[in-house]
């Protein structure tokens, strides 16, 4: 019994001994290499090494990441995420590069008539502009002074054109950004496709 207790405590003390010749290695504030039996609670951010009896490292705890960091790498998550959700979106609605061409050029086609038919509106304006600018005329050659509502509907009509062609501008814009948007789409789908 005796010698079963001396076991027990030899073995305790080489395990107490072993612990206590475990080292930790860190910089201090003025960037001096420490090393001691414990890390001060103040240096344990800054990361540090823990090393066996022998010197050699046996772990490394890293640094704890800066503010900056830390945004960084949530950026970074957000960006994965929504990366995934776009690339969900992406294989439900196309199957196939096929349907996603199929898919832009519905699209095209929606603005190109939105702008054929403001286009026509534009002609109607014009007509009627020409016909009121015909009766100002008319009243002008008959040395009466032009009516103040034909003069006023001009004014409107060329308000009204002048929005037309803004209107068709952006449409072609729109015909622009579209064409960049599905070109982005068809490269990403047909990366997932091969994948």
């Amino acid at each position: 019994m005796f010698r079963s207790f001396c076991l027990i405590v030899v073995g305790c003390v080489g395990v107490s001994l072993a612990a206590q010749a475990q080292l930790y290695r860190y910089l201090d504030e003025n960037g001096v290499t420490v090393l001691d039996s414990r890390v001060p609670a103040e240096y344990v951010k800054h990361g540090y090494e823990v090393l066996d009896q022998h010197g050699r490292v046996k772990q490394t705890v890293p640094a704890a990441p800066s503010p900056e960091e830390l945004d960084a790498a949530r950026a970074a998550r957000a960006e994965q995420e929504r990366q995934l959700q776009e690339d969900t979106t992406l294989l439900r609605l196309y199957s196939s590069v096929r349907d996603l061409e199929r898919a832009k050029q519905r699209q095209l086609d929606q603005i190109e008539n939105l702008i054929a038919s403001t286009r026509t509106n534009i002609g109607v304006l014009r007509l009627q502009r020409e016909e009121l600018q015909g009766k100002a005329a008319a009243q002008q050659r008959a040395g009466r002074e032009v009516d103040e509502m034909i003069i006023r509907e001009i004014g409107e009509i060329d308000a009204e054109m002048q929005r037309l062609e803004r209107v068709i501008a952006a449409k072609q814009q729109e015909i622009e950004e579209v064409e960049a948007n599905f070109e982005v789409s068809r490269a990403r789908l047909e990366e997932l496709l091969d994948s």
